[in-house]
């Protein structure tokens, strides 16, 4: 990986983008783990897809940094939680939600690139037509009902800047940073039938962030998002986003089957609450040295809790060629240190299934 890609303290945090390192890991440690992303929005700007696999959910209430009780030991004494979140929204209301959590022993690594997690699973594979990554879904959500998705990440930039080796707090691998998305969503009703089925087609991206120390659970916040645009695309990020008003961030642009780093000052003003309480600016603009801008205006938030929160939102790139690009993306801002609260922690959980069990709400 280039000099350029190594966002801040390289010894903190390693931005790369590459097929080879998209493996699970199998980091030690109960303070380990690894997610997979994998999002989408419609070319309208008005549906939006969010999937994530968890080897060890740091956003669970059940998590080891939350408690030392016995019963976040697993079968085999270690502490890990496995999870799968999905949410499909149209015009910012969620149409379909879920997240479950798993015992240790339903999480399974596939090859060459993948992983399966209970009835859910997502794997590198090939076509005629190209290269990307096959996310299947099977999960209980409200009422006794399941939602079931088969969906296709078709690469369109990827495996851009090959990660180095070194002690990196967390390693943010943009595997595919632009990928072509469709797939069919199926929701089923309790006693089998089709309920409700859903034809999607995006533009969308996926990425892996691997942390040996739960890097996320050092930070007070962090806003991070990425667009698409005819010519390129942005992703952004600002650790301490949420809570730090000062914090500067970084966007990562790709175009040409390249990644051009931009560090930068970030301004976040007109703060306001969401309903479980998450602080949240309303106006974001990063500006990098060259004097390149991202432009962030959140919209409509089609997903949120005490931790987390994703939005959509009106992105606009302006680069020296005079010419802004403007295209509807998506942002999340995330909190975890908000679960150190007990309260917070009873009513997160009542949003999480369990081991396949619907969530109460």
């Amino acid at each position: 990986m280039s000099e350029a890609a190594q966002v801040g303290n390289p010894s903190d945090v390693q931005f790369c983008s590459s097929l080879e390192n998209a493996v699970w890991h199998n980091l030690s440690g109960p303070n380990a783990f690894e997610s997979w992303h994998f999002d989408a929005v419609s070319d309208d700007g008005r549906e939006a897809l969010v999937v994530a696999f968890y080897d060890n959910y740091v956003l669970s209430p059940r998590f080891v940094l939350n408690s030392t009780s016995a019963e976040n030991v697993t079968f085999s004494g270690r502490h890990r939680f496995p999870a799968v979140s999905f949410v499909y929204s149209l015009d910012g209301t969620p149409i379909l939600a879920s997240v479950n959590e798993y015992v240790e022993a339903d999480f399974r690594a596939l090859s060459p690139q993948g992983c399966a997690i209970g009835g859910s699973s997502f794997q590198m594979a090939s076509a005629g037509y190209g290269n990307g990554f096959v996310v299947s879904i099977d999960l209980p959500t409200f009422r006794g009902r399941r939602i079931r998705a088969e969906i296709e990440w078709l690469l369109i930039e990827s495996d851009l800047d090959q990660c180095a080796d070194g002690d990196f707090a967390v390693t943010w691998n943009a595997v595919a940073p632009r990928a072509d998305v469709s797939g069919k969503l199926l929701l089923i009703g309790r006693r089998g039938k089709i309920r409700k089925t859903i034809n999607f087609r995006g533009t969308g991206y996926h990425d892996q962030v691997s942390s040996a120390n739960v890097h996320y659970r050092d930070l007070s916040s962090r806003m991070w998002g990425r667009a698409h645009y005819t010519d390129s695309t942005v992703i952004f990020d600002r650790l301490g986003g949420v809570q730090k008003r000062n914090a500067p961030g970084a966007f990562y642009l790709i175009r040409n089957g390249e990644i051009e780093i931009r560090l930068a000052a970030c301004e976040a003003t007109d703060y306001r609450r969401d309903p479980w309480g998450l602080h949240i600016p309303r106006r974001m603009t990063f500006t990098a040295d060259d004097s390149t801008r991202v432009r962030i205006k959140p919209l409509r938030s089609f997903r949120s809790g005490f931790t987390e929160v994703k939005m959509l939102s009106e992105i606009t790139l302006s680069l020296r060629d005079g010419k802004p690009r403007r295209s509807v993306g998506i942002t999340e801002f995330i909190d975890p240190s908000r679960l150190r609260n007990r309260f917070f922690r009873w009513i997160s959980g009542l949003r999480i299934g369990g081991e396949d069990r619907s969530p109460y709400f």
